[in-house]
């Protein structure tokens, strides 16, 4: 009985432990797909995250696929790449109707959904008419679970950054939100997490465009420092203002 006991518990700890490794490996694998703009590897993650979830049909693997998913649909922006945008949107949606439903991670689930609506917009602007209001409701919904989630007030931060002033856009208060979440991320030392770049990155996005070129500078540089090969800054943002 003790022998089959010890076995059980070793086979436990070693897919505790691989399951972990597991995660890691694929949160590096994300960090690397934003730093470096590749689709490729973001279908990767994608792909990799489904997998996981197929297995184990777990809160925490169906939210790190729906966050990857959105880390490609995201990533589409960068060549336009609409086809593709369209080919994962509403799976998506359907995950984040699933962590709504099972009451997990419910705030970053509500501004996942206000994001994946912003994305929409950028493709096709005339639905922001009915999206916007969809969105801002989604936002309120997050803040009003979790007041301290930094990728709620990143998401937030876009909203009032993106949304005409007609439409309850606000850059200064784009601003104040992009702040917050930077602040939020560095107090929970997750400055390894590529959310965290993307907060810095749209909070100097957020200066430039209210012309203030010179804090935008600096904040290009903060996000270079805690990533010197972060392309989109290196290559595109930081040689803006200089």
């Amino acid at each position: 009985m003790k022998i089959k006991t010890s076995l059980l518990i070793f086979f436990c700890l070693t897919t505790f432990f691989n399951l972990a490794l597991a995660q890691s490996d694929l949160n590096k694998l994300a960090y690397k797909a934003y730093i470096t703009e590749d689709k490729d590897l973001w279908k990767e993650v994608v792909e990799k995250r489904q997998n996981l979830y197929n297995n184990d049909k777990s809160g925490e693997n169906l939210y790190q696929l729906a966050m990857a998913q959105y880390g490609l649909l995201n990533n589409t922006r960068v060549d336009k790449d609409e086809d593709l945008f369209d080919e994962y949107y509403d799976e998506i949606l359907e995950n984040i109707d699933d962590l709504l439903d099972q009451e997990y991670e419910k705030a970053n689930a509500y501004a996942l959904r206000a994001a994946v609506y912003g994305l929409e917009t950028s493709y096709s602007g005339w639905k922001g008419m009915f999206l916007g209001p969809k969105s801002s409701s989604n936002l309120s919904d997050a803040k009003e679970e979790d007041y301290s989630s930094p990728f709620v007030w990143a998401t937030y931060g876009s909203a009032k950054l993106f949304a005409p002033s007609m439409f309850g856009g606000d850059k200064e208060e784009g601003i104040k939100s992009f702040k917050k979440a930077v602040e939020l991320y560095e107090k929970a030392q997750l400055q390894q997490d590529w959310r965290y770049l993307y907060a810095l990155a749209w909070l100097g996005q957020a200066y430039y465009r209210t012309e203030q070129p010179e804090k935008a500078k600096e904040i290009y540089k903060k996000a270079l420092k805690a990533e010197p090969n972060f392309q989109w800054v290196k290559d595109d943002l930081l040689p803006e203002v200089n």
